[in-house]
Parts: C-alpha cells; structure tokens; sequence
C-alpha cells in the first residue's frame, strides 16, 4: 500500500492528449513546456519572418502608390522658357568715341579731334528708333596758336533701318541738337568766343547685334544753322565726324 501510494505522487495523471518528451518522464507536469500558456509560447522563426515580409511588402506598395500619385504633379510642372535675346527693336544705351574735324574757317584754326558720347535709344515702332544723348568733342588750334576748342552737345536722332539676318542693322538718320562752345585759353587771339550753336546732324552707319550687346560705326556731318561762338567768321563751318560705339541693349 505505501509503494502504490509513493507511484501515485510521483507521477500524476497527464492531462489527456498531450503526450510527454521521454526525457520528462517522472518529472511534475508543471515543469513541462506543454503547460505555458499560449500567449507566452515563443512564436516560431518562420512566423516572424513571414510577418516581416509582409510588413515589407506593404512599405514597397506604399512607397509605389506614392510615386505613381506624385509622377502626375511633376509632369504637370510648367518648365521655364529661356527668354531670347534682345533685339534692335528693345531700349539700350551705347557709349561712342572717335574723331571730329571741322571744315570752313573754323577747320582752317583747328585740327583734328576727338569726341565721346552717352546715348540712349529707345524704339518707336519697328525699324525706326530715337537716340537722346550727350557728347563732348575737343579740337585743338593749329600751330603757332596753342589751346582747344571744346564743344558740349545735346541733341536727339532718328534712326530708320531694317534688321538683316536678325543681327545687322543699317542705318540713316537725322535730327537736331544744341551745342555750347568753349575755347581755351580765351587770351590766344582767336576768332572764337564762348557761344551757342544750333545744328542738323544727318548720319548713316552699321550696327551688328550678338545676343544683347551691340557694336557698330557710324559716320555723321553736323550742319551749324545758328553760331554765335565765331562771329566773326562768315563760313563757320561745318563738323563732321565718324566713330565706333558699343552699347547694350535691354
């Protein structure tokens, strides 16, 4: 009775249909794995990886959804168009220098010169263009007098002229302008005095146009239709100049 009683504390009934590793024979229930509750049992290595590759399917399909929605936003982007070149047709300011000479008696006192101007163009309609602008010229007196003649001139021009293989440009044009004449030194005993002068200038010139910048030469004779810087010169003369300008246009 004492032995059957010992086998009976020993080894305990097992629940019903779980069956025992052989190495847990003789040992409590308790101690056996098949006791842990479901929720705590570690989850088997192919479980967890089946979850992860679902996880990372759903981060691709995302991410596809995502650029598939967003490639219409880009395509629709308005593109940026280079804007072109200004032309003839656009404002501009040109800086211009070369050499003047006088004819009549005032050419007969004085030598060849020089002049630079400031001009600034803007356009009327297509092919003709108005110049505004200011220029300063100084002549030198023939030896044995030693002094310059200096003139400062503001005036304005029309320009007509069609665009040739859209970057030449040639060119007439014609205008008025108002001079103020200064001879230095004034004790020299020359025919001229500080004075006014009114004048037509008539020109003609080329210009060629690379994307906004502009370089040309021009030849212009200027006719003196009132003086009083030489009063006593019955044929004053007239001024005639030519020269090369570079300007830009905007």
């Amino acid at each position: 009775m004492f032995g059957a009683l010992m086998a009976r504390t020993v080894s305990p009934p097992r629940p019903s249909g779980v069956a025992a590793h052989p190495r847990c024979a003789g040992f409590p229930t308790f101690l056996s794995g098949n006791n842990v509750p479901p929720e705590n049992r570690e989850t088997p290595r192919r479980t967890r990886e089946g979850a992860f590759m679902n996880r990372r399917g759903g981060w691709g399909t995302g991410t596809l959804a995502a650029a598939l929605l967003a490639s219409p936003a880009v395509a629709e982007t308005p593109r940026v168009k280079a804007q072109p070149a200004p032309g003839f047709g656009a404002s501009g300011l040109t800086v211009r220098s070369g050499v003047t000479a006088w004819s009549g008696n005032v050419g007969r006192q004085t030598g060849v010169g020089a002049f630079l101007a400031l001009l600034g163009e803007v356009p009327i309609v297509s092919g003709v263009g108005l110049e505004l602008g200011y220029e300063a010229s100084a002549n030198g007196y023939a030896e044995p007098r030693r002094g310059t003649l200096w003139r400062h001139n503001g005036g304005l021009l029309a320009k007509v002229g069609p665009t040739l293989f859209s970057q030449w440009r040639p060119f007439i044009g014609a205008g008025a302008g108002l001079s103020y004449f200064h001879p230095t030194p004034m004790d020299v005993g020359t025919a001229f005095e500080k004075g006014w002068g009114a004048e037509v200038p008539l020109a003609a010139g080329l210009e060629y146009r690379y994307s906004g910048v502009t370089a040309g030469l021009r030849a212009t004779y200027r006719v003196l239709v009132a003086r009083d810087f030489a009063p006593d010169s019955a044929d004053a003369g007239n001024l005639f100049s030519a020269d090369l300008g570079l300007g830009m246009r905007f």
